[in-house]
C-alpha cells in the first residue's frame, strides 16, 4: 500500500513538474524572461502558489531542471564537425540540428534575455570536451581555445534562431556550408604555422 500511494505521488511530482516547465516554455514564446512572475507562471500551468512552492523554490530552479532536460541530450555533441557529402540532409553540427528539431525548448535557446544564461549552460556540458579535442590536434592554448568554443556556439545559436523557419533543404544547404567553412578552418590550425 506505500509502495502504491509513493508511485501516485511521484508520478503527480513528475506531472505537476512537467506542466511547470511547459508552461514556462511556453510564457517564454510570449514574453521576456524578466517579465515572467511566479504568479504568472502559475496561471499559465492551471496551479497554485502552494503547488510551485511544494516542487521550486522560484523561477532559476524552473530554468535549471529545462536547462537540464534539454542538454541532458545533447552531452558533448558540441564538437562534431564535417558533412559527409554536400547532399546530406542534416548537419554535422547536433546542437543547430538539436535546436531546429526540438520546437520545444526553441523559446528557452533563441531568448534573448537568457542568452548568455544559455551560453554558460551549453558551456558547462561541453567546454572541456571542445578543448580535450581541439588541444590534441593543435598547438593553441587553452585561453585560444576557449575563444573559438564561444564563437562557436555563439555562431550556432545565432544561425539557428535566424534561419528556424526556412526549409530543410535550404537548412541542410547553409549547415553543409558552414560545416565546410568550420572543417577547413579546423584543418588550417593544424597545420604548422
Amino acid at each position: 500500500m506505500a509502495e502504491q500511494k509513493q508511485r501516485k505521488t511521484d508520478r503527480r511530482t513528475l506531472y505537476t513538474r512537467m506542466v511547470v516547465k511547459d508552461a514556462l516554455l511556453e510564457l517564454l514564446s510570449e514574453m521576456d524572461y524578466a517579465d515572467i512572475t511566479v504568479a504568472t507562471l502559475c496561471r499559465k500551468a492551471e496551479i497554485n502558489r502552494g503547488t510551485f512552492y511544494l516542487h521550486y523554490d522560484n523561477l532559476s530552479q524552473v530554468m535549471d531542471e529545462l536547462f537540464t532536460d534539454a542538454l541532458g541530450s545533447t552531452h558533448s555533441m558540441l564538437f562534431q564537425i564535417g558533412c559527409a557529402t554536400a547532399a546530406e540532409e542534416k548537419c554535422a553540427y547536433p546542437l543547430c540540428r538539436f535546436l531546429r528539431e526540438n520546437k520545444k525548448y526553441q523559446p528557452l535557446f533563441f531568448s534573448d534575455t537568457l542568452h548568455s544564461q544559455v551560453i554558460e549552460k551549453i558551456a558547462s556540458v561541453n567546454r572541456n570536451d571542445f578543448i580535450a579535442k581541439l588541444k590534441n590536434q593543435t598547438d593553441l592554448d587553452e585561453e585560444a581555445l576557449t575563444a573559438l568554443f564561444l564563437f562557436q556556439l555563439n555562431g550556432c545559436l545565432a544561425i539557428s534562431k535566424q534561419n528556424v523557419h526556412i526549409a530543410d533543404e535550404s537548412w541542410a544547404h547553409i549547415q553543409c556550408s558552414i560545416d565546410r567553412f568550420l572543417k577547413s578552418g579546423i584543418q588550417g590550425l593544424e597545420e604548422p604555422v
